[in-house]
């Protein structure tokens, strides 16, 4: 089967959902597929690059596009539907509601091939949402509602998709998203107790709630004077977390190392993760450290809810409730035993249910199901 991966971004961007397609390529290729992702090429970067592959192929052709805004993104649409009108597909797989779901969906009218579609988010923050108020929203969206599928990787999306209208004109899948099961778990530090350490992976956005993550450590910090906080990544709300953190008397205390591509060895001299997100689709960063099976605590948002459930794979706190997300914290370090016991079932639950070769597995039965023979 030829696939078409469309993403506008893609690795080395660094982000949920470039990191979710770059798992799931190279595992829908070890199916059998001839997979082509198609995406926006970055300066320095070749113009195709052929992967190796232990079956079918993988390869990332970078289209041109251009630094100005608008004209970047009609340069990368109309080199996306010429690759779309001239290669020989079976199905187009496009990321996000937005300008290449409305070129893949046009190209697969013409050509006759299915196109399935998957929004990474949901929410104010979320691709129907954007639909409302960005530049031809309007239009991309009813363009979206003939694709031949739309694939929910959470509740939250999928009932925004039925409020929408999507359920009318096209199938909505339940698939969630899918990551690599380190062989080595986790294990913890000797010396954790001295200098326990707290970490976030993520965008440095509103939605993450890290303001409030920031307003628990006072409280953390009574209980373990030299406990660490490390926020990995970047994001617009950099500079006003830093300000909050440097306001608090903080500085010490927190740390801002910036994004990573490999935030592995971060997470592995760690003592436990942490995510306080307001809105979450199905967070990577939280299913990632799952898979390592260290100890976690997140928000109790539905997002979050479908991966965890509290005191079995991890402990859930209220969402922006500051002193309970610090009472949550130091009751994880205070019974590390136990949080280390649910951080096992966490790697048990993802190596059952969210390996990127089971979820690649279930790509391809639909796939398959809707490519006419």
């Amino acid at each position: 089967m030829k696939i078409a991966l469309v993403t506008r971004r893609f690795p080395p961007l660094i982000g949920g959902a470039e990191k979710v397609l770059s798992y799931l390529a190279p595992a829908l290729a070890a199916e059998g597929a001839e997979v082509s992702v198609l995406t926006a090429r970055l300066s320095g970067l070749p113009q195709r690059e052929t992967i190796p592959t232990a079956a079918g192929s993988l390869t990332v052709v970078r289209l041109p596009s251009a630094g100005l805004r608008f004209v970047g993104t009609w340069l990368y649409m109309r080199n996306l539907r010429r690759w779309l009108d001239r290669h020989p597909i079976d199905l187009a797989y496009v990321s996000m509601l937005k300008h290449d779901a409305y070129v893949a969906v046009g190209s697969g009218l013409r050509r006759g091939f299915p196109v399935v579609l998957r929004p990474e988010g949901a929410g104010a923050t979320g691709d129907l949402a954007w639909q409302s108020w960005g530049r031809f929203g309007r239009t991309i969206g009813r363009r979206c509602r003939q694709a031949d599928a739309v694939v929910a990787i959470s509740r939250a999306i999928r009932d925004e998709l039925v409020r929408n209208g999507y359920d009318q004109t096209t199938e909505i899948i339940d698939l969630p998203n899918g990551v690599p099961v380190p062989a080595e778990p986790w294990r913890r530090r000797d010396a954790w107790r001295s200098s326990p350490t707290a970490l976030f992976v993520g965008r440095l956005a509103s939605e993450k709630g890290l303001d409030t993550l920031i307003d628990a450590w006072p409280i953390v910090l009574e209980t373990y004077p030299a406990a660490r906080l490390i926020l990995v990544g970047d994001g617009p709300e950099r500079p006003a977390l830093e300000a909050r953190r440097d306001h608090l008397g903080l500085g010490s205390a927190i740390e801002f190392p910036g994004p990573s591509d490999d935030p592995n060895p971060l997470l592995r001299n760690s003592d436990l993760f942490i995510l306080p997100s307001r809105e979450e689709g199905m967070s990577i960063a939280l299913l990632e450290a799952m898979a390592l099976g260290m100890p976690l605590v997140a928000s109790s948002i539905p997002g979050n809810r479908r991966l965890v459930a509290d005191f079995r794979q991890g402990r859930l706190f209220p969402v922006s409730n500051a002193r309970l997300l610090a009472l949550t914290i130091l009751d994880q370090w205070a019974d590390f035993d136990r949080a280390v016991h649910m951080a096992a079932a966490a790697r048990g639950l993802v190596n059952q249910k969210y390996a990127i070769a089971t979820v690649a597995r279930q790509h391809m039965d639909l796939f398959r199901r809707l490519v006419k023979p």
